[in-house]
């Protein structure tokens, strides 16, 4: 058999282990790809993921935003012609990752600011720098891109939060939500307009599913039929679509199986996740492709090596339809010439058959 696939996303343990000084000499200097290339993995570079993006987004003249920043607090203020917004986001010490502190949306009177927002923008997509992550990535992996996330999840993720979400739900009622959803929905729209007409060929819905957050109940409700719809529009244009999960979801698989994705990245077995490579394999058989699989601990250095080859052994073995990766990235503890192991024992494996 070929060699299964070994694709893998790099740039937050590259990035952190350069400003803190912990780089390998030899990687000093030399691109993403170059390091791929030196441990005989694959790269996924999404496009605006540590890179430069290829999908400008502008908004309307009348809106102002005024980001101030001190320490590692960075506080957003955006202005609208129909009122104003404001978040809060702690940085890591690195200044490469955030968290909010303070969503946009407070109270429903929030709604006509960030739709009005929402609506002004507009996107293009730029072919210059699409070239140039292409020319970057040195055939050595595939320039992909994240959607934004669908309504319910963008309120959960970006808006306003799980618990201010959820009271609007079940206390306040979904008729108080449905505005702005739309908006979101509609924001949603430019994009997929714009890329099912780009270059770009593999595409991610962009979520972060977890069903402690989102519940069967929920996501058939609220992510099923968007996905659907979604991956219809791009399947016509002879896209493919996988979508992000890297959270506890075996209650989901069935529904993801339902949701016509092609693959689902960042499916996580125990000991992070809630499922077993059975799970996943019993679930999707040969249907849909699985990206990652590999729970990101098992690069730790504490972790004996002998755990991550057994369970790189059994995913390799249970799943027919796989592009290897680690769920969901190479944490900064990471000890690098794990992945260099793992490129060699695929090459073992493939040998093999």
């Amino acid at each position: 058999m070929d060699k299964v696939p070994w694709n893998i996303r790099h740039e937050y343990w590259y990035y952190v282990a350069k400003k803190s000084g912990k780089l390998p000499k030899k990687y000093e200097g030399i691109s993403l790809a170059d390091v791929c290339i030196d441990l005989g993995a694959s790269w996924r570079c999404y496009s605006g993921y540590f890179v430069k993006n290829a999908v400008e987004v502008s908004y309307g003249d009348d809106v102002q935003f005024n980001v101030e920043r001190n320490g590692n607090m960075v506080r957003t203020r955006i202005k609208t012609p129909v009122g104003s917004l404001q978040e809060v986001a702690k940085t890591d010490e690195w200044g490469l990752s955030s968290r909010k502190l303070e969503y946009v949306l407070k109270t429903a009177e929030d709604f006509k600011a960030l739709s009005y927002l929402l609506d002004s923008a507009e996107v293009r997509f730029n072919q210059g720098v699409y070239e140039e992550l292409e020319r970057n990535v040195k055939e050595q992996g595939i320039v992909s891109f994240f959607f934004p996330h669908s309504p319910l999840q963008a309120l959960i993720l970006d808006y306003m939060g799980f618990t201010r979400t959820m009271r609007f739900l079940y206390i306040e009622g979904y008729n108080r939500l449905e505005e702005i959803m739309n908006a979101i929905e509609r924001y949603n729209d430019k994009f997929f307009e714009l890329m099912g007409n780009s270059p770009i060929e593999i595409f991610n819905l962009g979520e972060n599913i977890d069903v402690r957050l989102t519940s069967p109940r929920l996501f058939e409700k609220f992510c099923l039929p968007i996905y659907q719809k979604r991956c219809e529009y791009l399947h016509k244009r002879g896209k493919y679509v996988h979508i992000h999960v890297d959270g506890y979801a075996k209650p989901l698989l069935p529904l993801l199986r339902r949701s016509g994705v092609d693959g689902v990245e960042a499916l996580t077995p125990e000991p992070v996740g809630d499922m077993t490579v059975e799970d996943i394999a019993g679930e999707f058989k040969d249907e849909i492709v699985v990206l990652d699989g590999i729970p990101f601990l098992f690069f730790l250095p504490n972790v004996p090596f002998e755990t991550l080859e057994r369970l790189v052994r059994k995913i390799v073995k249970a799943i027919p339809r796989l592009i290897l990766g680690i769920s969901d990235e190479l944490p900064p503890p990471a000890d690098i010439e794990r992945v260099r192991m793992v490129s060699q024992l695929l090459d073992e494996l493939a040998a093999k058959k």
